[in-house]
């Protein structure tokens, strides 16, 4: 091909490739003498013959429609409630919490997240976002979107306030909303942790079908003895306990990534002089992780809100009726409460012995079941049954001995 260089501008090799072939020189010839491809004159021989001479002159490559920009007023509103979140500990920053407070505030003319990121990066304030401190071990239950079916619940233990003071917070989480209720206090006894469930969690987050916890739980020195008050208050309110194996990750990542939310919320971006004040900012931040915080789908929950969900629903789920546990103490003021007939279940790995520990007694597993397998094994009080199961599928029954006398009336939960 020739370079084409006595060409002035491409305007004139354009016009000359159209004299070409209207001479008749073949295409291939015409591109040849232009120095440009076949294809390149067919396209502007044919502006040519559609437009004329107006055809062959350059366009510009800017898009024919501009995206529309976001109005002033929105861009200083995005930027006045970043300043807003920054100020409160208790918040979250990004763009979706941002998008949420535009909803809420029935802002004309809301922008998408990805406008709103741009909005800030050009600003000069985009978040950062920090990495997840969360265990990367998967919950092994099938995912729980649906109000009062599971919670999981978790103490933050051995936290010290500004002067030396050692204090504890426990956290219950329901799995389908998202809620959480927590609470501080100066000790990690079950007469506590009861307490908190009754008088202040499920009066927010309604009572489960089931609770997950860890063995702290449960933790007896006496064989054969998981009853607890703590197990004995879900059993009384119709709730199966679901206890994880020992010293196994994954089993309560819900509440783990709760727990972790909650520090940095609290304990992590404040610093605390006493209990009472420690429970003030945590009340604040559970506030917005409750009322605030977008972490629902609208589109699946009809809300981004876990408080607003659950209120939604407040006539679907039971409730605890009004007590206060202190007024239900014995002489000794130890809490009494009714081994109720109910479920517990203990998730265990069987053992090179080809057994499984509950509350400090081992039961045999058959042989063919590989050490390290997973088994659920479930207290039924009723009938003072352990049926231990391995995929699904019953693999060992005993007689479980309980010395309680189990109470199969009880005082019915509001509904």
């Amino acid at each position: 091909m020739e370079s084409g260089s006595r060409f002035g501008s491409e305007v004139e090799r354009r016009r000359e490739a159209v004299r070409l072939v209207n001479s008749d020189v073949p295409i291939a010839e015409s591109a040849r003498r232009v120095g440009r491809s076949r294809w390149w004159v067919y396209q502007w021989l044919n502006r040519y013959r559609a437009e004329g001479d107006d055809g062959l002159a350059d366009r510009s490559r800017a898009r024919k429609t501009q995206p529309a920009k976001t109005p002033l007023a929105t861009v200083a509103k995005i930027l006045e409630i970043r300043r807003d979140l920054e100020n409160n500990p208790a918040a979250s920053i990004g763009a979706l919490s941002i998008l949420a407070k535009l909803e809420r505030d029935q802002w004309n003319g809301i922008p998408s997240v990805a406008t709103i990121e741009r909005i800030l990066s050009r600003a000069g304030v985009a978040h950062t976002k920090q990495p997840d401190r969360r265990s990367g071990v998967k919950l092994p239950l099938p995912e729980v979107t649906a109000l009062g079916v599971l919670q999981q619940s978790d103490w933050i233990h051995d936290r010290y306030l500004t002067g030396g003071i050692r204090c504890q917070s426990l956290q219950v989480a329901d799995v389908g909303s998202h809620g959480i209720a927590s609470g501080q206090y100066l000790d990690r006894k079950i007469l506590t942790a009861v307490t908190f469930l009754i008088e202040r969690a499920w009066p927010k987050l309604s009572i489960p079908q089931a609770m997950t916890v860890d063995n702290a739980f449960v933790k007896t020195t006496h064989p054969n003895n998981p009853f607890t008050n703590w197990i004995k208050a879900c059993l009384y309110f119709g709730v199966e306990a679901i206890i994880g194996p020992p010293g196994r990750h994954g089993w309560t990542n819900h509440i783990e990534a709760v727990n972790n939310e909650w520090q940095n919320r609290t304990i992590r971006a404040e610093r605390y002089t006493s209990l009472e004040d420690l429970r003030q900012g945590s009340n604040r931040a559970v506030e917005w992780l409750n009322t605030c915080r977008p972490i629902l789908d609208p589109d699946i929950y009809g809300t981004r809100y876990p408080a607003e969900y659950i209120a939604a629903h407040v006539n679907q789920l039971r409730w605890p009726p009004a007590i206060t546990i202190t007024d239900h103490l014995d002489e000794h003021r130890d809490l009494t409460i009714p081994l109720c007939d109910g479920r517990i279940t203990f998730i265990r790995h069987v053992t090179e012995h080809h057994t499984i520990n509950l509350a400090h007694t081992n039961w045999p597993i058959p042989a063919a079941i590989a050490k390290g397998a997973l088994t659920t094994a479930t207290i039924t009080t009723a009938d003072h049954r352990l049926e231990i199961r391995h995929q699904g599928q019953p693999i060992a029954q005993f007689a479980y001995p309980i010395k309680h006398v189990i109470n199969q009336t009880r005082d019915q939960p509001n509904t």
